[in-house]
């Protein structure tokens, strides 16, 4: 037959707190936190020794036009004009399509303008 506990009487005053335990195993590292504000620009430093000077290469006649000596200059001009003027080509065409599609707005602003001024004299 379980026994009945009796009523407890009133508590005295708590003792003190005994010894801490041991340490325990150190626990995971924490997520990082958001990076701070980047510091201001740190002064320049002092230029280095310039560089040794190169040597010069042959000067090449000054009475010459066109490309420098020892290139193919007839081919390499011929070339560059013929780029040029397939340039100056493709330029033409975007104009000339440029200046038809201005027509065709000119027309239709002429007709809307008709129109108005027709509903212009109707109105009054």
């Amino acid at each position: 037959m379980p026994s009945k506990k009796g009523v407890r009487g009133e508590r005295g005053v708590p003792g003190p707190p005994g010894p801490p335990g041991p340490a325990g195993e150190p626990g995971a590292p924490g997520q990082r936190g958001a990076m701070g504000v980047t510091g201001p620009r740190g002064a320049t430093g002092a230029s280095g020794r310039r560089g040794a000077t190169g040597a010069r290469e042959a000067q090449g006649p000054t009475d010459t036009v066109g490309p420098p000596a020892g290139i193919n200059a007839g081919r390499g001009q011929i070339k560059l004009i013929a780029d040029v003027d397939r340039h100056i080509t493709r330029i033409y065409h975007e104009l000339d399509v440029q200046m038809k599609r201005t027509a065709q707005i000119q027309v239709e602003l002429d007709d809307l303008r008709a129109k108005v001024r027709r509903l212009m004299g109707s109105s009054t």
